[in-house]
């Protein structure tokens, strides 16, 4: 049972759904919603976002064989995209998929409640594709049964977790506001770098072993 792997894979998971930098995001896709129906439509995110990782941890290691993909390979692409999304939640240049249109989404939601509530919301908002490769990479680090059980089960508390926190967004926002979940994010994009910068490194020194003397 490796618990190293387990942690990693709840850390990164949830740093890269970036729960408190969607708060405000959220707030205003949902913005003509009751309470009620916002925690519907949230809760409908966070589910289909679990779902579409959950798929992905299952396929993903046989579509990788299939394609002839290297997990060393994976893993340094998967740690390249996720040190580019680290460092757009640091310089906040709105680069990655997690950026959209905030200023319509009232509208659209006012017409369709449940319209925002997989597109744009659980993907690329909660599930974006630095979610699904490092949920890949995981798998595939997985060296047992048991050890891909603890990476689903990693996906599931990591998700819950996020959704705990955007299903109270009225609240935290408003003991947060713009410029505390400003801040989290920026300590987010640190640990998400942190992380992305090892997965490099572990590829790289698998790959060419010549480079760990």
């Amino acid at each position: 049972m490796d618990i190293a792997l387990f942690l990693s894979a709840v850390t990164t998971i949830f740093v890269m759904a970036d729960p408190f930098g969607n708060i405000p995001l959220f707030l205003g896709l949902t913005g003509g919603l009751s309470g009620t129906e916002r925690r519907y439509v949230i809760t409908k995110a966070s589910v289909v976002a679990t779902v579409i990782l959950f798929v992905f941890a299952v396929i993903g290691q046989p579509a990788m064989s299939l394609l002839g993909i290297s997990l060393d390979a994976l893993s340094i692409a998967g740690g390249i995209l996720l040190l580019l999304i680290a460092l757009d939640m640091l310089m906040s240049t709105g680069l990655h998929a997690k950026r959209t249109d905030g200023g319509r989404g009232p509208d659209i939601v006012e017409e369709e409640p449940d319209a925002v509530a997989i597109t744009p919301m659980a993907t690329p908002l909660i599930v974006g594709p630095g979610v699904m490769t490092a949920t890949i990479v995981f798998m595939n680090r997985a060296g047992s049964l048991t050890d891909q059980l603890l990476v689903l089960v990693a996906i599931l508390i990591a998700m819950l977790g996020s959704w705990i926190i955007v299903v109270n967004s009225d609240l935290l926002y408003s003991v947060l506001r713009r410029d505390g979940t400003r801040v989290l994010t920026k300590v987010m994009g640190i640990l998400l770098a942190a992380i992305a910068t090892g997965m490099v490194l572990g590829g790289l020194q698998h790959a060419f072993p010549a480079l760990v003397h």
